[in-house]
């Protein structure tokens, strides 16, 4: 079991905590190219998740397809809003999204330290 630093979103973790949230996604970068179910993303010291399943999807709109959109952003009506929120974000790389994709991490178990 390996453990990898993850950006805490304190909503979405909350949301995961409570099984509203069942998939965390992150871009499909070098730090995370061997996560696998079974591993560990730490949230500095608020806390971790256990990972499930791991898929690769090469955008997020296909992720949304496959997954749901409200698996991945529990409060958003459409699947357009849910990708708008997560590219919305400050550590979300538009060029990275298209060239490597991203990775939908099933949530096993969400804790708080």
């Amino acid at each position: 079991m390996a453990t990898y630093d993850a950006p805490l979103y304190e909503e979405a973790f909350r949301e995961m905590e409570e099984g509203l949230k069942t998939v965390y996604v992150l871009l499909a970068s070098d730090d995370y190219m061997f996560i696998s179910s079974g591993d560990r993303l730490e949230f500095g010291s608020f806390g971790s998740i256990m990972v499930g399943m791991v898929r690769r999807y090469p955008s997020l709109e296909a992720l949304t397809e496959t997954e749901g959109h409200r698996n991945l952003v529990p409060g958003a009506e459409t699947a357009e809003e849910a990708v708008a929120s997560i590219r919305g974000l400050d550590e979300w790389t538009a060029e990275l999204e298209q060239e490597r994709g991203v990775l939908a991490l099933r949530v096993r178990e969400a804790r708080r330290k």
